[in-house]
């Protein structure tokens, strides 16, 4: 073998190996930027980054899955393996990170001379993000939307206060698309420039539109206060109605300095609501004297069952909104974790509205916010909702991420998002999704805020939510065409 063909052997060997590593890179890039708020530029680079090296041509199974791995990764080992049971979170974190880099491949590979090629990612993107948010068969798969890095972006979450969160990632992602398809080759940078400037202006476009709404004015200012704190019990024997009062009494303590119109505790039982009143005399009375001492509204959450029937079906995980020392409503959590609270406790259905001197609220307990709770509770009239939570048990990367639901929600729905966090992050965002206040990840104490509550209209669930299908049904509709010719064409080519 001669010096040249040598030379020529270890560049094809050099070039085989760099770019499942620059893939794999860029991956690690996402992630990052998805994990640390600080570090969310690092999503940008990726995706400019992973574009580019599509653009000139770099394409195989090998380098998709590189760049998709670590993702799915971050999902199996923070989130799934936490849901469900024997390491299926790992097993379909790898299974999911497969089949999604042969989509990507199979896609990429049929566009490769296109022009139009750079719509491959943000496609991809916005296609995962919709199915998981809302296909009911799969969206109980807790997956974090590729958009959070973005959640503290003000201008990016004014964008999806239009067109949401899915629409806002498609058209983020075919703007970084574009600027590299640009760089790849900056003499055809004419049709990568047009979507360049195109996706700016829309992004741009709402961060200068007037609020929409038929009463936008501030109908009232309320205080706000959320309790963050997780309970250790003294001992392992202590009988369960004393546990249950030492845990209030703990919360309770965290509480007596905040002065609050509106009081939220996290997503931890602290008392038992028996709808036949038969044992939960004693928790009915500390609630009362709870609410009683700090006055205004507060959200307790309790176990709800039936001491005659014991029956799971009316066994549920609910938050009683308490106003002076009585009951102002019940709301049961509608969107349960699956294999473990799934498998003790009902589904709650309604979304009750409850109007009080401070407005009127709705109630999102956990995982409800994942679903539709939200926009239901705001198609219901809802003016504030108050959001319990708990994210313990989950490491510090899962609790950077929940931090993206109350604000793209906030932001989607138009309406203020109040979230106490058991060891979690708790937030307070307004109705524009901006996080007025946050109390850390696995701290101790409060955090008291006025909020504005206003009549002021969704424009995403005026507009564009519809977009949202919209886009969706023309894409499988064109998968769908693209799927019948390539049977036929392999039909007349079998003949």
């Amino acid at each position: 073998m001669s010096l040249h063909e040598q030379q020529k052997e270890k560049s094809i060997i050099f070039k085989r190996a760099i770019f499942p590593i620059l893939y794999f890179i860029s991956g690690i890039m996402l992630v990052v930027g998805n994990v640390f708020p600080w570090a969310a530029f690092f999503f940008y680079i990726a995706i400019i980054l992973v574009s580019y090296l599509i653009f000139r041509g770099y394409i195989n199974r090998l380098n998709t899955y590189c760049f998709l791995a670590p993702y799915f990764l971050m999902l199996g080992i923070s989130v799934w393996n936490n849901v469900f049971p024997y390491y299926l979170g790992i097993v379909l974190a790898i299974l999911m990170g497969d089949l999604f880099s042969r989509i990507l491949y199979r896609t990429l590979n049929k566009l490769k001379e296109k022009s139009y090629n750079y719509l491959a990612i943000p496609v991809l993107f916005f296609l995962f993000d919709f199915l998981f948010q809302n296909i009911p068969a799969i969206s109980f798969i807790h997956m974090i939307p590729v958009l959070s890095p973005l959640s503290k972006h003000g201008f990016i979450i004014k964008t999806a206060t239009v067109f949401g969160g899915r629409v806002t990632l498609l058209l983020v992602t075919l703007l970084l698309s574009a600027a590299a398809k640009i760089l790849s080759c900056i003499r055809n940078a004419k049709s990568g420039g047009i979507v360049l400037a195109s996706c700016a202006i829309m992004i741009l476009l709402p961060n200068n539109l007037v609020t929409f709404s038929a009463d936008a004015n501030v109908i009232k200012e309320v205080s706000v206060a959320c309790i963050q704190g997780s309970y250790t019990s003294p001992s392992i024997n202590m009988e369960y109605e004393d546990y249950i009062n030492h845990k209030l009494q703990y919360y309770m303590n965290i509480a007596q300095s905040t002065d609050a119109d509106i009081t939220v505790f996290p997503e931890t039982v602290l008392g038992v609501y028996d709808t036949a009143n038969e044992i939960d005399q004693t928790y009915r009375e500390n609630l009362t004297q709870a609410s009683n001492q700090l006055g205004g509204l507060s959200l307790y959450i309790v176990t709800e069952g039936n001491s005659v029937t014991i029956s799971k079906d009316d066994r549920f995980i609910s938050a009683i909104l308490f106003n002076e020392g009585e009951i102002e409503g019940i709301s049961r959590k509608r969107n349960l974790v699956p294999f473990s609270e799934a498998k003790n406790y009902s589904s709650g259905k309604d979304y009750d509205v409850y109007e009080t001197q401070f407005g009127k609220i709705g109630v999102s307990i956990c995982y409800d916010i994942n679903a539709k709770t939200v926009e239901n509770l705001k198609n219901n009239g809802a003016q504030l909702i108050l959001a319990p939570f708990n994210d313990s048990g989950f490491d510090f990367i899962y609790h950077n991420i929940h931090r993206y639901f109350p604000v793209i929600k906030a932001a989607e729905c138009a309406v203020p998002i109040i979230v106490s966090n058991e060891d979690g992050i708790s937030q307070i965002v307004d109705c524009d999704g901006r996080i007025v206040s946050e109390l850390g990840f696995a701290q101790k104490g409060s955090i008291t805020q006025k909020i504005q509550i206003k009549n002021t209209k969704s424009l995403y669930l005026l507009f564009g939510i519809y977009l949202e299908w919209i886009l969706f049904s023309g894409i499988i509709c064109v998968a769908i065409v693209y799927l019948v010719r390539f049977f036929r064409m392999r039909k007349k080519a079998d003949k």
